[in-house]
């Protein structure tokens, strides 16, 4: 995250704005990406941006000696949709535009009292290393809120790339396609346009909707694992969490034999951010669920161990949903109980137990269970945090109370 300090652009040509930001789904020679960004301070009364900018694709050879150099890592997919070979040009990352942006905004020594809301309007969706450099940053800086909103999504049938996009959704990015009214924000404040009016493509609206369902599509599909600080912050069962608006819930599936359970598939959804498709974690299950060849003719054994205990609407449609799939347990490992005090959220707590599912407080050995099944741990042992057993005595009585 440490290319040489570059200064944005001001603004782009028209025919470099048309010719890279074309929403077509599969576009080939296409080699750069271009970001448009604007930066806003949160509660800033003018209301204002702070900086508005382009920073375009760079291309910084590196020479091989004598030699054909295949490019079939992404380093090349990212600049060439099909593999190509060079005679002693390849591309590296660290002049990607994301990279350049991450380098100029941290060198402004912004002050961290501040919060800075982000958006970025990008040709093509960020490559897998300039993902984990993006990750990297929002997990330092908390105070920094990201929008990516890309013209087009780059090799989004391949496993790497769906799960880079997956990963900025964990990081907490948003992400999203750009639609109409942010193509024509690009024209009128990122474009040398002389005045002209932004005028769509033919199928414009076409790809706009092929390319909104089919991120929609990847982000709807569980991560594999979350990172150890977004596992720490968001599992830690304080009994004042404050700041931590989002559920997370990790699961495992299993199917029931005469006499025993075949592990089936495992995963972690959060709460989806993106207005269109508000969505809590619980919900977002029960749509995968459904939708992965849910059979009558099987039995399921399903465990959940989420940050927070479901809302009264979630609890309402799980509980909805065990009613009419009699061949569906579920057991639920909650680390802390919402609105517990709440009569409607304990009435939601109830509404499950009468419909067969188990609702329990985690404990030492289910926190300990996750960070080694569900987080990048790197083979690191699970640290308790101080007040972990006090706090789930504490949750235990409450939810044993609400239950009776």
């Amino acid at each position: 995250m440490n290319p040489q300090i570059r200064n944005p652009m001001e603004r782009m040509y028209r025919r470099t704005f048309y010719y890279n930001f074309e929403n077509e789904p599969i576009l080939y020679g296409r080699r750069y990406t271009w970001l448009c960004y604007e930066v806003k301070i949160k509660k800033d009364p003018s209301k204002l941006p702070w900086d508005t900018g382009v920073f375009p694709g760079q291309v910084r050879p590196k020479f091989q000696s004598n030699r054909r150099y295949e490019l079939s890592s992404w380093e090349c997919r990212k600049h060439h949709p099909l593999p190509l070979l060079l005679s002693h040009v390849y591309f590296q990352p660290q002049y990607h535009p994301e990279m350049y942006f991450l380098s100029w905004f941290c060198g402004n020594q912004l002050p961290a009292y501040k919060h800075f809301q982000i958006t970025w309007f990008v040709s093509w969706n960020p490559c897998p290393d300039c993902v984990a450099k993006v990750t990297e940053f929002l997990a330092e800086h908390r105070n920094v809120t990201l929008t990516i909103s890309a013209a087009r999504l780059y090799y989004y049938w391949g496993k790497d790339w769906r799960r880079a996009l997956c990963r900025l959704h964990q990081a907490g990015a948003r992400v999203k396609i750009m639609d109409d009214e942010e193509f024509a924000y690009c024209w009128e404040n990122c474009v040398y346009n002389g005045g002209q009016p932004f005028m769509p493509w033919d199928k414009f609206d076409d790809n706009y909707a092929f390319l909104h369902l089919k991120l929609k599509e990847i982000l709807r599909n569980p991560m594999e694992a979350m990172y150890p600080h977004t596992f720490y912050f968001h599992f830690k069962n304080l009994r004042k969490a404050y700041g931590r608006n989002e559920t997370w819930l990790c699961f495992a599936v299993e199917i029931i034999k005469q006499r025993s359970t075949v592990p089936w598939k495992t995963g972690v959804f959060r709460n989806q951010v993106d207005p269109e498709t508000h969505c809590h974690a619980e919900r977002c299950f029960l749509s995968w669920f459904r939708g992965n060849t849910l059979s009558p003719k099987k039995n399921y054994q399903v465990t959940w161990y989420t940050s927070w205990s479901p809302c009264p609407e979630c609890a309402g449609e799980v509980a909805e949903f065990l009613a009419t799939h009699s061949n569906v347990k579920l057991t639920i490992y909650t680390a802390r109980l919402y609105y517990f005090w709440r009569t409607h959220y304990q009435q939601g707590l109830r509404s499950l137990s009468e419909e067969g599912a188990s609702v329990e407080i985690m404990g030492y050995e289910d926190f300990e269970y996750c960070w080694e099944k569900f987080v990048y741990n790197g083979n690191k042992p699970f640290k308790p945090w101080k007040g972990i057993n006090t706090n789930f005595q504490f949750l235990e009585r409450r939810l044993w109370k609400i239950l009776q």
